[in-house]
């Protein structure tokens, strides 16, 4: 069963999407096509209940049964989610370190607003207390 439905890409296929990005500008290009991998979230759990507190950007996280749904208004969130989402699926590690790890070999760990970090940071705690 997959964990993060919206997703069908793995770890491996989000590094060879970025593979051949040599700037920042074409790292960002990556992201932004990133967050048309997510599915949307069924619309009933984008409710008040569900906002990520911390975040910038709008960001609903809902999980049951074992699957997280995940979903934000902003499309650079949406292609990190992607990534969170991949990580929350791969299972070998935890979420947060097989994204910070990720992130690092994307090239994109330092690029990323001290804000975007802090609700990326709330993301991952949301995550974190649902085990």
């Amino acid at each position: 069963m997959n964990k993060a439905p919206q997703v069908n890409l793995s770890i491996q296929q989000i590094e060879q999407r970025f593979a051949n990005c040599r700037s920042w500008e074409e790292r960002y290009r990556q992201l932004l096509l990133l967050s048309k991998a997510l599915s949307p979230m069924d619309a009933q759990y984008q409710t008040e209940e569900n906002l990520v507190q911390g975040c910038e950007s709008d960001v609903w996280l809902y999980y049951a049964n074992g699957q997280l749904s995940i979903n934000s208004n902003a499309k650079i969130i949406k292609g990190l989610l992607v990534i969170i989402l991949a990580s929350f699926a791969q299972q070998a590690e935890s979420t947060q370190t097989t994204f910070s790890q990720t992130l690092e070999k994307l090239g994109l760990a330092h690029h990323l607003s001290e804000s975007r970090n802090n609700g990326i940071t709330a993301i991952l705690q949301k995550i974190a207390e649902l085990n």
